[in-house]
């Protein structure tokens, strides 16, 4: 065994050795000669594995990057390759869930000097996008306002962007921006004749205005919405709005109306292959089981926490950061209605963590209730207390209104 180390030891200080050697080698090369070599490399690389292998376009566009350094080729083309497989290897990564790495490299496409307007505006609004699915609210709506800014020509582009701002002005409740960017993006879209982005902009806003509505209401409200899906053949739009009708439903404690329309959703979904909207459907769906007053209560508890975890299970494969924290929250709830509390509690301490991070004020406070009343069923009246009114306080400037309310009742039946 000693000897196995030994050798083990030996082999790690030769391979260190031997990088060092190796840049140590590299330093002294001339900068021009350094950049033929990447050039050479270059061309190798294209030839053999362009096309067979994502993974190495990274390695092409750093080969593109360094064969530029400390010289200039007349008329070169190599910025305009580096810049080609930077998006290529932001894209590479944004599909393998890489969300991290895919905002570094979308940012380093918006700040290259060969990106046009467009390819600007494409790339910030692609890390936007992403900075907001792992739960950073402030370099998302950067990325997204300086996409909108950025001034590009394309009415297309930036209605998408607009969709996208707008989404996440909607998750994080501020109701007025959402409308204002998703109204303007619908009439780009329009102007466009674009009737897939209209499709988007349309069914994202009603999600803004329906919030309070009765069933009947978002039938109405989202019918335009079905017969332009059904128009173009959008099934997963589809989708989407019927568990925007669910939803509905379950406000209105439709149970068995709002379980067929999110289990159709979540089909539909599934089969367009959304898996960001089918992990919130069927977290949608677990808080419906929790809510269900027909049937057996302890049974509906279970499937609410079946739901729970196989919704959250879809948010952590896809790295989506901002909607983890409604499925813990829901797993704390029916884990605490079926007294099963040391496991409530760790899912509402994992559940207020992460909201906190992201700074969703209808989370923060949804897991500050849930923390407060696991409290509250052991006993501690005084801490129970305390964390319902510093949930309060936390999104007390906040339009969570219905959080507030829930938390202000907790607060009464204490005192």
């Amino acid at each position: 065994m000693v000897e196995r180390d030994t050798e083990m030891r030996a082999e790690t200080e030769y391979l260190f050795r031997h990088a060092t050697v190796r840049d140590a080698a590299y330093q002294l090369l001339p900068m021009s000669q350094r950049a033929r070599l990447h050039v050479l490399a270059l061309d190798i690389l294209e030839e053999s594995t362009l096309g067979l292998n994502l993974d190495a376009v990274f390695e092409l566009a750093e080969h593109a990057r360094l064969a530029q350094v400390g010289v200039t080729f007349a008329g070169s083309d190599l910025p305009i390759r580096e810049l080609r497989y930077i998006r290529l290897a932001a894209t590479n990564a944004a599909s393998k869930y890489d969300n991290d790495v895919s905002c570094r490299l979308w940012e380093r496409v918006a700040g290259h000097a060969t990106a046009t307007p467009g390819e600007r505006m494409e790339a910030l609004t692609e890390a936007g996008v992403l900075y907001w699915m792992l739960g950073r609210r402030a370099p998302a709506l950067n990325c997204l306002t300086a996409a909108i800014e950025s001034g590009a020509d394309d009415p297309a582009r930036l209605a998408y962007c607009l969709i996208e701002r707008g989404t996440l002005y909607r998750d994080i409740r501020e109701y007025q921006n959402a409308s204002a960017d998703l109204t303007r993006a619908l009439e780009l879209a329009r102007q466009s004749g674009n009737k897939h982005l209209e499709l988007r902009a349309l069914g994202n806003l009603c999600t803004v205005q329906d919030t309070h509505m009765t069933q009947s209401g978002v039938l109405d409200l989202y019918e335009p919405v079905l017969k332009l899906a059904r128009e173009i053949g959008d099934d997963r739009a589809i989708g989407i709005t019927e568990g925007q009708i669910g939803l509905a439903c379950m406000r209105g404690d439709d149970f068995a109306g709002a379980e067929r329309h999110l289990t159709e959703s979540i089909s539909k979904l599934r089969a367009a292959g959304d898996k960001l909207n089918e992990g919130a459907m069927t977290s949608s769906l677990g808080t419906l089981f929790e809510k269900r007053t027909d049937g057996d209560r302890r049974l509906n508890l279970m499937r609410a926490v079946q739901y729970h975890r196989e919704g959250l299970a879809i948010k952590e494969q896809l790295g989506f950061l901002f909607q983890k924290a409604a499925p813990l929250a829901g797993l704390a709830s029916a884990h605490r209605q079926m007294d099963m509390l040391p496991e409530a509690e760790k899912y509402a301490r994992q559940a207020l963590q992460l909201s906190l991070e992201v700074g969703d004020p209808a989370n923060i406070g949804g897991a500050y209730f849930e923390l407060g009343a696991v409290q509250e069923a052991l006993g501690d009246f005084v801490q129970a207390e305390r964390t319902f009114t510093y949930g309060f306080l936390a999104i007390e400037e906040s339009e969570a209104e219905a959080t507030k309310i829930k938390l202000l009742g907790a607060l009464a039946r204490l005192m």
